[in-house]
């Protein structure tokens, strides 16, 4: 009978420890700091594509449970408002442009941005993750399809469970925050983008 007993408590805790909480990502836009100087005056174009914002991501929380959220569909908004603090005019596209497009648009550059997270919390009782780290890689490209520059930039966020409250991915979304604001001071000050 105790051997049924330590199966049955076993089978629980692995299939609580399968688990993955949904949570989001995106902050507030207010949150991300305009920049002290002007806009530069171009025109660019952010492209995230459909089967990126759908994409789901999966990484560890505490209590031995995991997380989920889709991180292109979470950070559209916040890249968004950070590009629009550097230049001065942004468009979203959900593929890469054509001539016609470039042409329709004006733009002077294309910028894709690649997303990596990571999360973790050292609680053995509770889910959400108490630290996260999103890591934005953007590739700025003229309208031929050069490479200008590429700009690498990681924000990290902590949490602490008495933070949460019904906001579970505060971690992750001070993460987020922190990754677009330097982005944004990265893209300021690239030389290759005033020319």
């Amino acid at each position: 009978m105790a051997m049924i007993r330590m199966i049955a408590a076993a089978s629980v805790v692995a299939a609580l420890s399968g688990c993955a909480h949904q949570i989001s990502l995106s902050t507030d836009e207010s949150k991300v700091p305009a920049l002290s100087t002007q806009p530069l005056d171009k025109n660019v174009a952010i492209v995230i594509t459909e089967e990126q914002s759908t994409q789901e991501v999966i990484t560890p929380g505490g209590g031995g449970d995991k997380v989920s959220y889709r991180p292109y569909h979470d950070l559209e908004l916040p890249m968004y408002v950070s590009l629009g603090h550097v230049f001065k005019n942004v468009t979203k596209l959900k593929s890469a442009p054509d001539a016609a497009t470039i042409q329709a648009q004006h733009l002077d550059y294309v910028i894709t941005p690649t997303i990596k997270t990571t999360s973790s919390s050292p609680s053995l009782l509770t889910w959400p993750p108490t630290d996260f780290s999103v890591t934005l890689t953007c590739t700025v490209t003229d309208p031929t399809g050069q490479k200008v520059v590429t700009e690498d930039v990681t924000g990290t966020g902590h949490a602490e469970f008495s933070e949460f409250k019904r906001n579970f991915g505060l971690a992750g979304q001070i993460a987020t925050t922190d990754a677009v604001t330097k982005l944004q001071t990265a893209l300021e000050n690239a030389p290759e983008l005033k020319k």
